[in-house]
């Protein structure tokens, strides 16, 4: 599953919306486990995410175990990493790197 423009920007609002947006552009974030815990469950955020980055419903995705759970999201988050990887290089060929001044 490679990370489409559309499945990262709703991916990363429902981070923002769960204070966790820094797993994504990495900013700093400070966690409250039973706010997280409960927007995670309660609020159905996870359901939420999950539908995003694995293209199914929220019904289909409730079905879910803890480790397909946890697959899925290993599975966003390393291909996410894989594609960003290649950004510092293909960044080095588009913008010039600043001379540096002569020294006097």
């Amino acid at each position: 599953m490679k990370p489409t423009l559309n499945t990262l920007s709703e991916a990363y609002i429902i981070l923002d919306d769960l204070g966790l947006a820094g797993l994504l552009d990495g900013g700093k974030f400070e966690l409250s486990i039973q706010s997280l815990l409960s927007a995670l469950l309660k609020e159905r955020k996870l359901h939420a995410f999950l539908s995003v980055i694995t293209g199914k419903s929220e019904a289909e995705v409730g079905e879910y175990t803890p480790s397909q759970v946890l697959e899925a999201i290993t599975a966003f988050f390393t291909d996410m990493s894989e594609d960003l990887a290649l950004l510092p290089g293909f960044l080095a060929q588009v913008i010039p790197a600043p001379n540096p001044e002569p020294k006097a």
